[in-house]
């Protein structure tokens, strides 16, 4: 007795040490948040984003810039003056310099240089905006484009997880059909073993016994589906958090059924949601637009300053020389193009005006519908419930039935049949049940991306949630298990 112990204890540690570490949903929504490239991206969106407010307020800022210059011509340039201190009246203090028809020289010149055959210089430019009116609009759309950006982070960040969540629950509800399946096999086997008796004791012919084998065979078949099903759910998950590594599911605490009504998750809705947010930041920017399309018809004033270095001195005498001044532009005429940009300012306007009433619109729909969804599927679960009990109940009686010689082999065929497809749809509703309910709870806030979905990867989470969320609600497959 005790080597058999041993060994059982030593295959149950193999078995142990051989399982898939457990990985819960919060763990692995964690590695969503952590690995997710749809996440990453929108971060670096989000920086972008703040980096357009630093390019903003360089308008308002001064501008520095700084020179240096050589220079090879093909010649040097000089002039020679005379010295203008140097006076004399006599032709022998004159010398060969001596005119008399002037009647005075002078006994020294200056060579002044003008340009040198291999010439240096350096030069410095400021320029300080006093007056821009232009920079106060775009100033504020820069915020504005930052904020829209946080909100669309936000948003693609719940959205990731949500999608964790579908994938999840979807992968739950398959390891439960997979449990149902090989149930499923069990009856059948039974059936099989009691056929094969009521054979050889002569009770039933031997078609009995070759149609309760085709149905195992079936439901075998079922349990393989299940588990190619099971495998691709457990795919989906790992896309989305970025861990391909093997893990076990772990069933979470199911999500409660909303406390407040329909009218409190509407109006919640209207005052959070983030699509709803970022049409109001659209009128916010249009309007910014047209106050930008006014600023164009004022005048600009700006400050300038100059200093200057080079390697001759010219007719000034000095190596160096700055200067200061004030630049008005007034704007006359652009052809009509302010006028323009006014209009356009407008219809921006407008358009965004029209589609804040149809975001509210929608979201209230959205908000009804889910809801509606929500009570669907509860009442869907009560009779989907009430089958499996009553399904349960007829396989019995026509086991019962069977053994006693009172019933056929189909009955007891189809009674298993039955419990089988009421299992399925049980669970199937259940998973929808609990969907309907996240979906809700998160349309407070959270909106689906949609045209979105190709720059934030959310159809890589969409489709890989499409697996186990397909297998709750298509038909049933030749063996009787869903198409999987």
């Amino acid at each position: 007795m005790l080597p058999r112990i041993a060994t059982v204890a030593i295959l149950l540690l193999c078995t142990s040490a051989l399982a898939a570490p457990p990985l819960p949903l919060e763990d692995a929504k964690a590695l969503a948040k952590k690995n997710s490239p749809t996440l990453q991206i929108a971060k670096e969106n989000l920086y972008q984003a703040e980096l357009i407010i630093d390019k903003a307020w360089v308008m308002v800022k001064p501008q520095i810039n700084a020179t240096g210059t050589y220079t090879h011509y093909n010649t040097e340039m000089s002039l020679v003056f005379p010295d203008f201190t140097s006076f004399a009246f006599t032709e022998e203090a004159c010398g060969d310099l001596w005119n008399p028809e002037v009647g005075f020289c002078f006994t020294r010149m200056d060579t002044r240089t003008i340009q040198k055959q291999d010439s240096f210089g350096f030069m410095a430019t400021i320029s300080q905006p006093i007056f821009l009116a232009q920079a106060i609009s775009t100033i504020k759309n820069a915020y504005n484009s930052y904020d829209l950006a946080q909100i669309n982070t936000e948003n693609a960040e719940e959205y990731l997880l949500h999608s964790v969540e579908v994938a999840y629950y979807g992968a739950l509800a398959t390891m439960k059909f997979l449990d149902i399946a090989r149930h499923a096999v069990e009856i059948r086997q039974e059936h099989l073993k009691v056929a094969q008796a009521k054979f050889e004791v002569g009770e039933t012919p031997k078609i009995t016994v070759l149609r309760a084998e085709i149905d195992v065979n079936q439901s075998e078949q079922d349990v393989k589906r299940a588990e190619n099903s099971l495998a691709l759910a457990k795919e989906a998950i790992r896309l989305l958090i970025g861990h391909y590594e093997d893990f076990s599911l772990v069933p979470p605490e199911p999500p409660r059924r909303p406390a407040e009504t329909l009218e409190d998750y509407i109006s919640k809705a209207l005052a959070h949601r983030r699509d709803l947010t970022s049409a109001k930041l659209e009128l916010s920017i249009a309007e910014q637009l047209k106050n930008d399309a006014w600023y164009r018809f004022l005048p600009q004033l700006v400050a300038t300053g100059m200093y200057r270095l080079s390697d001759v001195k010219g007719f000034t005498d000095r190596y160096d020389q700055w200067q200061i001044g004030l630049a008005l532009s007034v704007p006359l005429y652009d052809g009509g193009l302010r006028y323009a940009y006014l209009k356009e300012a407008k219809s921006k306007i407008r358009e965004a005006t029209i589609k804040i009433e149809e975001t509210e619109q929608s979201i209230a729909s959205e908000i009804r519908q889910l809801w509606l969804k929500m009570e669907m599927a509860e009442a869907n679960l009560i009779k989907a419930r009430r089958s499996v009990e009553l399904a349960k109940e007829q396989v019995e009686l026509a086991k019962a039935a069977f053994e006693a010689g009172t019933s056929t082999n189909l009955e007891v065929l189809d009674a298993n049949s039955m419990q089988f497809v009421s299992e399925i749809n049980e669970t199937s509703e259940e998973l929808n049940l609990h969907l309907a309910i996240l979906k809700l709870d998160k349309a407070v806030k959270m909106f689906n991306p949609v045209g979105a979905l190709s720059s934030m990867g959310a159809s890589s989470a969409g489709g890989a949630v499409s697996a186990p969320a397909a297998s709750a609600t298509t038909g049933m497959s030749s063996g009787g298990m869903p198409g999987m």
